[in-house]
């Protein structure tokens, strides 16, 4: 599944532009898209695909404007978005996300 078609799955156009220019501002919003994006990044990875692929490098910039602007971002980032292996380490459901990394 690309970007683009898990985009799509969710509101078309808002989801898109704001994927574009930076920070969700509903938890639910994000959570629904964190949960259609993460397993499509780990399938990725571990098929082989690297951070450095632009689609990869797209996915993983999405990723890191779901969690609220502020302290939490900033945690997610250092915790989850740093390589292949610490994405990995990141769960499915992001109800299992420790408050502070997440909202």
């Amino acid at each position: 599944m690309s970007l683009i078609t898990a985009l799509k799955e969710l509101s078309p156009l808002t989801a898109f532009a704001k994927a574009m220019y930076g920070q969700f501002t509903s938890k639910a919003e994000s959570e629904k898209i964190y949960r259609t994006i993460v397993p499509m990044i780990k399938d990725k990875i571990e098929s082989g695909s690297s951070l450095k692929d632009p689609n990869m490098e797209q996915a993983v910039n999405l990723l890191a404007g779901l969690p609220p602007f502020g302290a939490k971002g900033s945690n997610f980032e250092r915790r989850y978005l740093v390589d292949e292996r610490t994405i990995l380490d990141l769960p499915d459901d992001p109800d299992k996300l420790s408050i502070a990394y997440w909202w």
